[in-house]
């Protein structure tokens, strides 16, 4: 079946969760909620991947959250926050993910981060800032995992960034942008990881620019926009990570797509809409690789998805909606990957 009755891993949340991230058999939660697992948690909580229950963990974050994005033992934070753990935190932080302790880096964005990504030697970070760091950065920056100071790296984005992806010697940006690096570049654009500079890359589109995902050598792609790359694409493609060009899956979502996971041979994409592949699924839908045909993995939530994680067999979900395969889920659910039923509290089937 696509849904169960199964007892749910189920902390639930009052408000939205707009991040996730798995590390070490622990989920790692952020958003505007205040409550999560009958716990008092402000906008960040730490979470028992088996059993739902909430971790003593606490830092305390007092605007929302939107990024999450894990390097070593340390939990990179992004939102519109100005202090966490007590501390004057600017819209990013380090929390140790072992003591929830605020580490003492500390950037300082003048405005919110959106999207934060880890890779190599270098914190890569994207939102509506126009400095960082001390230093003049338009929406993009590179920060040094240890001072939290700026590299050189500076694309200077004219609009802002939601979501970042690196491969290789890329670092992909999508957003509501018009330009990067004085080049013209509509909501999407690839960056030499080490210079800063928009390649030659014909991946642009027509609208915005929500989510990305390089998986197996291919780039996806999930928004707003009915093109991408010069050809229509409803809200999701793929796209070939040199080029930019699009291949020829195309699931065709009939609304929004705000976050996409990856796992073998199946993306996971949550959302706002209510068809994909001319199938329904409401809000969370899983694709084939191969094709971009809709599975019959079809958990049916009621609202917005906003983000995923993927841990073995199970598929983590975030977002605003309370209902997810016809049983209570405030916000946050854990899901079978294969089927879409609801996580079983306490068995570990990963």
């Amino acid at each position: 079946a696509a849904s169960g009755a199964a007892t749910p891993w189920n902390p639930g949340a009052n408000s939205w969760v707009n991040a996730l991230v798995v590390s070490n058999g622990v989920v790692y939660a952020g958003g505007s909620f205040s409550i999560i697992g009958a716990q008092a948690r402000s906008r960040l909580a730490a979470l028992d991947l088996a059993t739902g229950s909430v971790e003593d963990w606490n830092p305390g974050v007092n605007s929302p959250v939107y990024a999450l994005a894990v390097s070593g033992d340390t939990l990179h934070v992004g939102g519109a926050f100005s202090t966490v753990g007590g501390q004057a935190r600017n819209c990013v932080a380090a929390v140790d993910i072992v003591s929830g302790a605020v580490t003492t880096w500390n950037p300082t964005a003048s405005s919110p981060v959106y999207t934060l990504s880890v890779a190599g030697s270098k914190i890569y970070v994207g939102g509506i800032f126009n400095g960082i760091g001390g230093f003049v950065r338009r929406r993009l920056a590179a920060l040094d995992p240890a001072t939290g100071i700026p590299t050189d790296w500076n694309p200077d984005a004219s609009g802002l960034v939601y979501s970042l992806a690196v491969s290789g010697e890329t670092v992909y940006a999508g957003g509501v942008f018009s330009q990067v690096g004085g080049q013209s570049r509509e909501f999407l654009a690839a960056l030499n990881i080490s210079t800063g500079a928009p390649t030659e890359w014909a991946g642009s589109a027509d609208n915005e620019v929500l989510a990305l995902c390089v998986h197996e050598g291919v780039l996806y792609v999930g928004g707003g926009f009915a093109q991408i790359a010069g050809v229509d694409r409803n809200c999701i493609a793929a796209l070939d990570p040199i080029t930019g060009a699009a291949t020829p899956w195309n699931p065709n979502a009939d609304g929004s797509v705000y976050c996409l996971a990856a796992s073998g041979s199946t993306i996971y994409a949550g959302g706002g809409f209510y068809n994909i592949d001319d199938q329904s699924r409401r809000c969370i839908a899983a694709l084939n690789v191969a094709d971009g045909t809709a599975t019959e993995f079809n958990p049916d939530a009621d609202n917005y998805v906003l983000a995923l994680a993927v841990s073995g067999d199970v598929i983590y979900a975030g977002g605003n909606f309370t209902s997810v395969g016809g049983e209570t889920r405030n916000r946050i659910a854990a899901l079978n990957a294969a089927t879409g039923d609801p996580r079983e509290r306490g068995r570990r089937v990963y």
